[in-house]
């Protein structure tokens, strides 16, 4: 398994590892596949290394990790009798969770990777995994990847560090403003301010463009509040505004104004509506 990740993608598994206190159940989302599935293996690899620099990605440990053979790591694959590509409950219970119990082999811990998990795993498998999950034996880290997260049964989202991994793509000066732009109004104290910013963007390009901006953004604000610093301002400054529950608001409404941009919407009705909501979500005591 070899590892590409975006830089910024890389830091954020990195300083995961780096606190020392990897949760037990992680779901990694967002990126593409390659990019969810190389930040699955970093965080594995880091998880069983022995090194001080963890992941080192050259000690044995992390090389038997990423070659498939170390004896603590675990990535369920799909059903062999079945051809819709799920990992049926039976073969859950009977090849790995009656073997989760037992301590690992030769790292701190064990690890079971269950990649696109979202596609992997029915609910009953899911349900079937929650009990380890919500108790889950020393030593056990669960890695699960998905393109969306809201695909997995919330009882599990809940219980799991969520970590969104950012999206290859450039960012243009006026739309990287125009981002800006909509965090001075947010920060404001003036409402008007802020429909005021969004008003402004009266083309469906240009909006849409902002609000990319303005996703990343967000999504890095996220990841400063697992512990990933940023040297961007704008960012920072979302930071000492918002807490993580209203950040995960706004990038939740800022994904619903996007797929309202893809019909044929009125570009004034939807900023109105937009500028309430981030209003909402940012005034709520």
């Amino acid at each position: 398994m070899e590892i590409r990740l975006q830089k910024e993608n890389e830091d954020i598994i990195r300083s995961l590892i780096g606190t020392g206190r990897i949760p037990h159940t992680v779901i990694i989302e967002g990126g593409g596949a390659k990019e969810r599935e190389s930040a699955a293996w970093l965080l594995a690899a880091g998880a069983v290394c022995r090194e001080h620099d963890r992941p080192c990605l050259r000690c044995a440990a992390c090389r038997k990790a990423l070659d498939g053979f170390h004896p603590d790591v675990f990535c369920p694959e799909p059903s062999k009798n079945l051809k819709s590509g799920i990992l049926s409950l039976r073969d859950l219970r009977d090849g790995y969770l009656s073997q989760m119990s037992i301590r690992p082999n030769e790292a701190d811990c064990k690890v079971y990777l269950f990649e696109d998990a979202d596609r992997l795993l029915r609910e009953d498998a899911q349900n079937a995994l929650l009990k380890t999950i919500e108790e889950p034996p020393q030593k056990l880290l669960f890695i699960f990847t998905a393109e969306d997260a809201k695909r997995l049964l919330l009882t599990v989202r809940s219980r799991a560090r969520i970590i969104t991994l950012r999206r290859s793509q450039a960012v243009d000066e006026e739309s990287e403003a125009a981002a800006e732009s909509i965090i001075g109004g947010l920060a404001s104290t003036y409402e008007y301010e802020l429909l005021r910013t969004l008003s402004a963007l009266n083309d469906k390009d240009r909006l849409k463009g902002a609000l990319a901006a303005f996703l990343e953004k967000l999504r890095q604000a996220l990841g400063f509040f697992g512990g990933v610093m940023t040297d961007d301002e704008s960012v920072k400054r979302l930071t000492r505004k918002l807490d993580r529950s209203r950040v995960i608001a706004l990038i939740e409404t800022t994904d619903e104004a996007v797929g309202i941009l893809k019909t044929n919407v009125n570009i004034q009705l939807l900023t109105t509506w937009l500028s309430a909501r981030y209003r909402r979500i940012t005034w709520q005591k």
